[in-house]
């Protein structure tokens, strides 16, 4: 069982310092596109998902609605890692 809020802080710190690179925090239900996330971002959020916890989402299993704010990233990367 994955810890969420571990999950949460680790998604939130490589995303405000790894891809946004901003210093104020990212607000849990922030459109992380109108804070400048591209598919880019999204790939390399992918590779730190895969590299961290060691579970593969596939390029074709994201919808953007999934992936729009940290809480609903947060879930669905929770739901293949509690699969996994």
């Amino acid at each position: 069982m994955v810890d969420i809020e571990e999950l949460r802080r680790a998604l939130h710190d490589h995303i405000v310092e790894q891809i946004l690179l901003r210093d104020e925090p990212l607000g849990p239900d922030e459109d992380l596109f109108d804070a400048g996330f591209d598919s880019m971002s999204l790939s390399r959020i992918l590779v730190f998902v895969e590299e961290r916890f060691g579970v593969t989402i596939p390029d074709e299993d994201v919808v953007i609605d999934d992936i729009a704010t940290l809480t609903t990233m947060t879930a669905f990367v929770a739901s293949y890692l509690d699969s996994a």
